[in-house]
C-alpha cells in the first residue's frame, strides 16, 4: 500500500504547477465588454480562478471553433505547488490577436478550460458563456422536459428527462433517468436563471423513509452531477450533464430537451383550445378560441379562430414538431408576430412595436 501511495503522489502531488490545485467551481471564463460603445474593438475575455501561490497558471492556446471555446492553461514553472493555500488570479485575453476570431454577440459559447500536466491535456472545467441580452432571453415553462433526437445529440435517452419549475429568475431542476446498474435514479437542485443560460448543481437524496413507513427521518443529500442549460425557447433547451471528480470536470453529455404535451395527432392540436392576447399598449386583452381542424404540412400549421375570423399560423422548426415562429392575424391583418413559442405562452411583438403576449387559457 505504502508504494501505491508513493506512486499516486509521484503523479498529483508533484504535478506541474498551474495544473495541481485547480478546480471547476473556481475557475471561470468571462466576457469583458469594450469600455466605450463608440470604439470598434471586439468583446475581450478573461479567465479567472483559484490556484496554489507557487502554481498560478498561463493561458497557453485559447481557440475558437464556432461556438465552442477551448483554453489551454500551461504551468508556470516545473516545481511543485507546495503552499495549499489559495490566491486569485486573472488572466485577459484578446480572441482576435490570441485565436484570429471575434466573440460574436447574441452567441451560446461551450467554455472548455483545460489544464497541462506531464505533457498531456485534461479537462477541468465546463461552462456556458452567454453574449447575448438578457431582454432577448426566453422565459421558460414549468413543466415536464424529455429528451428527443437531435443531430448533434444522437437519440432520445430513452427515459431521461427533467421537470422545471419556474419562480422569478429561479429554477428548480428535477433530473431522472438512470444509474450505472440501469436502476432508475433522481436528481435536484436549484440555480439562478442568467439570461439564456443556468447552472445548476445537483444533489440525490439517499436513505430518507418509504412512502408507507413512518416519517420523520431527514434523507442524506449525496454529491451528483451538474446541468448546465441552454434555453433555445419557452419550451426547448440544450442540456449538459456534467460529472465531476475530486473537484474537476471530467465528463461532459449533452442532450436535447423540449416540453411536449401529452396530446397524440396532428401537432397544431397542441395549440387548440382558448387564448387571450395581451399588448402592452393599452388596449383591451382580445380572446380567442384555436379550433383543433387546420391545414398543415411538413414545415407549418394554422390554426382559426371558430368564434371569428382570427387566425394563427405557425412555422416548425426544421425536422422538429416545434415552432419556431408564429403569427396571429384577424380580417388577413396582422395582429402580432411572436419568436418565442411555447406550449401556453407566445411572446413577441403586435403589429405597433408594443410587446405582446399569447396566453392559454387553462380549463
Amino acid at each position: 500500500m505504502a508504494g501505491l501511495a508513493a506512486l499516486a503522489c509521484a503523479f498529483v502531488c508533484a504535478a506541474p504547477a498551474g495544473a495541481a490545485g485547480l478546480n471547476a467551481a473556481d475557475l471561470r471564463v468571462v466576457l469583458e465588454q469594450p469600455a466605450s460603445a463608440s470604439t470598434h474593438h471586439s468583446p475581450q475575455l478573461s479567465v479567472a480562478g483559484r490556484a496554489p501561490a507557487l502554481c498560478v497558471p498561463a493561458v497557453a492556446s485559447l481557440s475558437v471553433d464556432d461556438t465552442d471555446l477551448n483554453v489551454i492553461l500551461k504551468p508556470t514553472s516545473a516545481t511543485s505547488c507546495g503552499s495549499k493555500s489559495l490566491m486569485p488570479f486573472y488572466s485577459r485575453l484578446d480572441p482576435v490577436t490570441t485565436a484570429s476570431a471575434r466573440i460574436l454577440p447574441g452567441q451560446i459559447y461551450r467554455t472548455r478550460i483545460y489544464a497541462t500536466e506531464h505533457g498531456t491535456q485534461s479537462l477541468v472545467s465546463f461552462g456556458l458563456l452567454d453574449t447575448s441580452t438578457a431582454t432577448s432571453a426566453p422565459l421558460p415553462e414549468s413543466g415536464l422536459w424529455w429528451s428527443e433526437a437531435s443531430a448533434e445529440t444522437g437519440a432520445a435517452a430513452a427515459g431521461t428527462g427533467a421537470s422545471i419549475e419556474m419562480q422569478g429568475d429561479r429554477l428548480a431542476v428535477g433530473v431522472f433517468g438512470f444509474g450505472e446498474t440501469g436502476a432508475a435514479t433522481w436528481y435536484f437542485g436549484t440555480g439562478q436563471r442568467a439570461g439564456h443560460v443556468a447552472r445548476v448543481p445537483l444533489v440525490q437524496l439517499a436513505n430518507g423513509d418509504p412512502a408507507f413507513a413512518p416519517i420523520g427521518n431527514q434523507p442524506e443529500a449525496q454529491p451528483g452531477p451538474r446541468i448546465e442549460l441552454e434555453f433555445l425557447s419557452p419550451s426547448r433547451a440544450r442540456a449538459y450533464l456534467v460529472r465531476s471528480e475530486k473537484g474537476r470536470d471530467v465528463e461532459v453529455r449533452p442532450l436535447l430537451l423540449s416540453r411536449s404535451r401529452f396530446a397524440t395527432g396532428p401537432v397544431g392540436a397542441n395549440w387548440s383550445g382558448q387564448w387571450v392576447l395581451v399588448v402592452d399598449d393599452g388596449g383591451s386583452p382580445r380572446t380567442f378560441d384555436f379550433a383543433a381542424a387546420g391545414s398543415q404540412d411538413a414545415e407549418n400549421f394554422h390554426l382559426a379562430d371558430s368564434s371569428g375570423d382570427a387566425r394563427l399560423d405557425c412555422r416548425l422548426a426544421s425536422g422538429t414538431e416545434h415552432p419556431e415562429i408564429c403569427s396571429l392575424s384577424a380580417a388577413s391583418a396582422t395582429l402580432a408576430d411572436f419568436d418565442q413559442v411555447g406550449l401556453d405562452r407566445l411572446s413577441g411583438r403586435a403589429n405597433g412595436g408594443a410587446h405582446a403576449t399569447l396566453m392559454r387559457v387553462p380549463h
